[in-house]
């Protein structure tokens, strides 16, 4: 191989290597720029849309993928026909985000009458500098009575 070539090649791993960089210094800073209320905000209007059985606005909520695989009229089913139970829910609370590339993950926690809970993982993008929901993903209920870890003051 010949000197310039090798040059050559070097060079241009050294800008793929500053460009890597860059972006992720970019997607960083924009992580750190991101306060969890603003992700908290999109998933309580989801939330509230549902309860009040406002199925566009809860759509408009979600993602274009999202959207390009589910019509409104079969998120409107889903939310009629999936939803109600973690709807019944007398308290919601929001755990710690976290960034998963760009996506951010936030733990929603539903707070039944009964005393269980229902744990749930929303996944959020952000397209157009607007969050968007992308997916939930709903988890295995925690009983009633069941001590759910952490410190307690």
């Amino acid at each position: 191989m010949h000197r310039a070539t090798k040059l050559s090649v070097i060079a241009a791993l050294v800008a793929v290597c500053a460009v890597s960089a860059l972006v992720q210094h970019r997607l960083e800073r924009r992580r750190q720029s991101v306060r969890p209320s603003e992700l908290y905000d999109v998933v309580w209007k989801q939330i509230r849309a549902i309860r009040a059985g406002d199925a566009a606005s809860a759509y408009r909520q979600v993602s274009t993928s999202f959207q390009e695989k589910f019509r409104i009229e079969t998120f409107a089913d889903l939310a009629r026909t999936e939803v109600p139970g973690l709807l019944r829910a007398e308290r919601v609370e929001f755990g710690a985000v976290r960034f998963d590339g760009a996506r951010a993950l936030v733990p929603v926690y539903f707070f039944m009458p009964e005393g269980d809970v229902v744990p749930c993982v929303y996944s959020l993008i952000n397209e157009d500098n607007a969050w968007k929901i992308d997916g939930a993903r709903v988890l295995r209920r925690w009983p009633a009575g069941r001590r759910l870890g952490g410190m307690r003051a």
